[in-house]
């Protein structure tokens, strides 16, 4: 038998062996190196991608509680590789155990603190330990006083139709008193009379003058002398042409008959259109008012003089109205139509027959048309509207230059490129009218469609408190100190003083974010505006629901209205009322332009001027612990609930936005970074020869393992 040679089969079968083991080892080695290598990845992308977003702009986070990274995008991809590199350890010539080396990254921001659900995620985190909730519930106190006056004026807005109606009746009651008074007047027996008189005389000429014509006649067919013979046919001529002019003024005397009967008929029958207008305008207003006086019962709430002052006043014109018999009087001016349409009947026979319908005209009806007229009435009084309407204007007068938002500016910020417009509903005062009603309807119904924006304010208010009190004490406004303050109550939210902070608008920020107008001065008019609107229906209110007030405020409307119907006066009343309120709250603006408060609906000691414009010399009551006594502050959060909560939010953005461009030219909101996505590609040397089974995605060598990551982080 042959013998083989065994020597180093050992070796090589352990060779064999060992190998396998090895290459199981090392390919177990490089998976969990891959699996570490990723974990460092992610770890070192988060660490990387958290030191960018450590570059927030500080002037930003002190000023307005924000974070957002403000670089252009090469300098942020820079920073992030750097950050990235050293997390990794890819620095200097050592080895580390990965060997990292990045193949490729992307870093995209997603969203910035122009993105509105951002900034007000933002300012909720900022204000949660910053706004109690007892300003919630003082302001849904103060909400729901304007939401009785909104009620209030609701009423008084449909007491001046109500006042409308009555004021056309008293305007056709007027006119039907005229027609009758002429009527009664117009003495139409007496002038037929007089003319049928004419008429017979010139009947007994005609006869004359017709023997003459057969006198004539004979004598001139008898005639031989030819000369005689022309001078009878020359005197025929003459009494034919006096006869021809006789028969003329016959006619004209019978036109003028008709023309008188005609015109007489004419103004009954337009007395009996305005009486039968006033019986049809009697029946609506009667039914108006009993609605109304139904509706208050069962349906209002709110202040309770001002209930029994709007119920006395409608069964007062209710009364009047009840006064008037236009019913009554139509029989009357019917029987003239009637006499009328005989004798212009006969007209058209035989002279006698016309003459005879004249003889028998002697029952012409005396009407007796009576109504409540204003009774003459004397009052100390003077008449203040034109005064109260050169004081409003000059209030509201527009002096000087103020600062405005270029366009260049304007068209970038956040408000304008979603498409929200410059407020144009606020009420302006550069044409008060206080002697046409329109004006006062126009008020009333301005504040009595808010009832429905006070709603459902109650939920509202704490669901944007956070919003609201953030704006309050981030931002600027007209007064920023009240009575009894120190400058510290105005530092804003971090404790410093807001009016150091440097801004584009002067002062009136909080004005700009209630109606975006581009011009400082216009939004503060506008804001003022706003709360002279409500201070002046409060203080109507106040008028109409105080008893002794509105006596001198009747007086006075009497006096003036001596000349017309009473149920033309409430009008007067209405802007006699309007005059005085306006005088009572231009004092009220003043007040609050000087950081005071103002009781939201007045007691009478509260009350400050007179009639005439003249302002009280007693002292002031002290209110300013009252709920209900509001200052210049609490009328601009309550303007804030009331707005739509995406056009505030823009509107912050854009004073941060305007804000930041004074020192930083060209900033803008989209360039400030709050949110990150990174994609990155990294790959580790591997310590074995790697199969692809144990990669992580995909090898592009043998030599090198690839490590893809992707991770989303913000503030």
């Amino acid at each position: 038998m042959e013998q083989h040679k065994t020597k180093g089969a050992i070796t090589v079968f352990l060779s064999i062996v060992l190998t396998a083991i090895f290459l199981v080892i090392g390919t177990f080695t490089d998976g969990a190196r891959l699996r570490l290598a990723q974990s460092h990845v992610q770890r070192a992308n988060k660490a990387a991608i958290s030191s960018v977003l450590a570059n927030y702009n500080n002037e930003l986070k002190d000023e307005y509680g924000l974070f957002g990274v403000y670089l252009d995008e090469d300098s942020l991809q820079e920073t992030y590789e750097e950050y990235l590199s050293k997390n990794l350890g890819i620095v200097g010539k050592g080895k580390s155990m990965y060997d990292f080396s990045i193949d490729n990254i992307k870093l995209e921001n997603p969203y910035s603190l122009e993105n509105k659900e951002v900034i007000e995620n933002q300012i909720m985190e900022f204000m949660k330990y910053r706004a109690p909730y007892k300003l919630a519930t003082e302001l849904i106190e103060k909400v729901k006083g304007i939401k009785n006056i909104s009620k209030g004026s609701n009423v008084y807005s449909r007491k001046m139709q109500t006042d409308k109606q009555a004021a056309e009746i008293g305007r056709i009651q007027l006119s039907l008193e005229n027609k009758t008074k002429r009527i009664n007047e117009f003495n139409l027996t007496t002038q037929l009379s007089a003319l049928k008189d004419d008429f017979k005389k010139q009947n007994e000429v005609l006869n004359e003058k017709n023997k003459s014509i057969q006198n004539l006649e004979n004598i001139y067919q008898n005639e031989t002398n030819i000369k005689k013979k022309q001078d009878v046919g020359k005197l025929l001529q003459n009494v034919r042409e006096e006869m021809q002019n006789i028969n003329n003024t016959k006619n004209n005397i019978k036109n003028s008959i008709l023309d008188g009967i005609n015109e007489f008929k004419s103004l009954n029958s337009e007395a009996i259109s305005e009486a039968a207008a006033i019986a049809d305008k009697k029946k609506l207003l009667c039914d108006r008012i009993n609605g109304e006086m139904e509706q208050i019962e069962e349906h209002y709430e709110g202040i309770h003089e001002l209930q029994n002052s709007y119920k006395k006043s409608m069964g007062k014109i209710k009364n009047m109205v009840e006064q008037d018999n236009s019913e009554s009087v139509m029989g009357g001016f019917k029987q003239n139509i009637e006499n009328c349409n005989q004798i212009i009947s006969s007209s058209e026979s035989d002279e006698e027959n016309f003459l005879n319908s004249l003889d028998k005209l002697s029952n012409i009806a005396v009407v007796n048309y009576s109504f409540i007229k204003t009774e003459s009435a004397h009052s100390n009084d003077k008449d203040n509207r034109k005064k109260a309407s050169d004081e409003l204007k000059t209030a509201f007068k527009k002096d000087g230059d103020s600062k405005k938002i270029p366009d260049d500016i304007l068209k970038n910020l956040p408000s304008k490129k979603s498409g929200f417009k410059e407020e144009t509903g606020a009420r302006t005062w550069d044409n008060p009218n206080f002697e046409d009603e329109s004006f006062a309807v126009d008020n009333f119904n301005y504040i009595a469609e808010k009832d429905n924006t006070f709603g459902d304010i109650a939920n509202k208010i704490s669901e944007e408190l956070f919003l609201n009190e953030y704006i309050m004490g981030t931002f600027k406004h007209g007064i920023p100190i009240l009575e009894g303050q120190t400058e510290k109550d105005a530092y804003n939210l971090r404790s410093k003083d807001k009016s150091q902070r440097i801004s584009f608008f002067t002062n009136f920020e909080i004005e700009y974010i209630i109606n975006g107008n581009r011009d400082e001065t216009i939004n503060s008019m506008l804001t003022k505006s706003e709360i002279m609107a409500i201070r002046l229906i409060s203080n109507v209110l106040h008028i109409y629901a105080d008893s002794s007030k509105i006596t001198r405020v009747t007086s006075l409307a009497a006096a003036l209205s001596s000349w017309c119907a009473g149920l033309s006066t409430p009008l007067i009343q209405t802007m006699l009322v309007f005059s005085w309120a306006a005088f009572e709250s231009l004092y009220d603006i003043n007040i609050l332009e000087k950081g005071g408060k103002v009781a939201l609906f007045k007691t009478d000691v509260q009350w400050m001027t007179d009639i005439s414009g003249a302002v009280s010399k007693k002292e002031k009551n002290k209110v300013s612990n009252d709920i209900l006594c509001l200052s210049y502050q609490d009328y601009l959060k309550i303007f804030l609930v009331t707005m739509d909560k995406d056009k505030k939010l823009m509107r912050v953005q854009d004073l941060v936005q305007l804000n930041k461009s004074v020192k930083s030219p060209g900033f803008l909101l989209a360039d400030c970074k709050v949110f990150f996505k990174a994609y990155t590609g990294v790959s580790i040397k591997n310590l074995f020869v790697a199969f692809p089974m144990f990669t992580t995605e995909s090898r592009r060598k043998v030599s090198r393992s690839n490590i893809n990551e992707s991770m989303y982080l913000g503030y």
